[in-house]
């Protein structure tokens, strides 16, 4: 049977079978550390086993949820710079090498890119959509597989890392997935106030300092949280103001003693 037959059948199969049956591998498996090529021309393992946590970031080209993930987890990749936490991007040896260093380029993200040749990775995993990010740990052992989301995305990448650097509980990763719910739509407090924040967020990235900052403002007033702290503390720093945005910081680590966002800011802002 031809290449091009087999993967003719698997695409069959795979848009016959029902969702559920779409299963990935089960958390505990064993994954194979192989070297790959990179985009960029050399070879690297996909993961180090001296660091809790390894993050293998499943994405391709032409899709724009691939590209909106990719943009949150760049903001992921400068929270948790120096800590024991290793991202690489996963791409099928079918992708145009040269779409994918235009997509990682233009979505800033700092991980280097493997390439699974003949999807060997992809199958081993389960991997079947994309975007989907892969946590392993030290010892090689997948811990889980988080799904895109378009909304708090990055949020819960965060949280899945804290869990495993031990900064959280399972309660507290549990609290991020599931935040608590008003008897109706919109009561929660907190959950508009993230919404503020994530809306800062974006207007940051735009370079829109008056409005980040109204949205982060916007935030506490619906309830305290470091995130809008951290907001306003980056919005200072981006206006070259570390100043004013140590005190933010200091006020987001008051309320979250571990806030990536704010310890970020605040290492950064110390380099200056």
């Amino acid at each position: 049977m031809t290449t091009n037959a087999r993967f003719a059948i698997a695409t069959i199969a795979l848009l016959l079978a029902p969702f559920g049956a779409q299963a990935h591998a089960e958390a505990g498996t064993s994954i194979d550390n192989v070297e790959l090529k990179t985009i960029a021309g050399g070879k690297e393992k996909i993961l180090a086993p001296k660091l809790k946590v390894n993050l293998l970031v499943f994405f391709r080209t032409g899709q724009e949820r691939s590209a909106d993930a990719l943009v949150q987890l760049a903001t992921c990749e400068k929270l948790f710079a120096g800590k024991p936490v290793r991202w690489v991007g996963v791409v099928s040896s079918s992708e145009d090498p040269a779409a994918v260093k235009e997509l990682v380029t233009k979505t800033g993200v700092a991980m280097s890119v493997v390439v699974d040749q003949d999807d060997a990775l992809y199958g081993a995993l389960g991997i079947r959509l994309h975007p989907m990010v892969a946590f392993a740990d030290g010892k090689l052992k997948l811990q889980a597989i988080e799904m895109y989301r378009q909304i708090d995305y990055c949020e819960i990448i965060k949280g899945r890392i804290r869990l495993m650097l031990g900064e959280i509980d399972e309660a507290g990763f549990q609290a991020i997935v599931n935040p608590a719910k008003g008897t109706m739509p919109g009561d929660d407090p907190r959950d508009v106030a993230r919404r503020d924040v994530n809306l800062g967020k974006m207007q940051l990235k735009r370079k829109n300092y008056a409005g980040a900052t109204a949205s982060a403002n916007k935030s506490l007033e619906k309830a305290p949280n470091a995130a809008a702290f951290s907001l306003l503390g980056d919005v200072a720093a981006a206006q070259g103001d570390c100043v004013k945005a140590v005190k933010q910081y200091d006020q987001a680590l008051k309320l979250d003693a571990k806030d990536p966002a704010a310890l970020a800011g605040k290492a950064a802002c110390a380099g200056k």
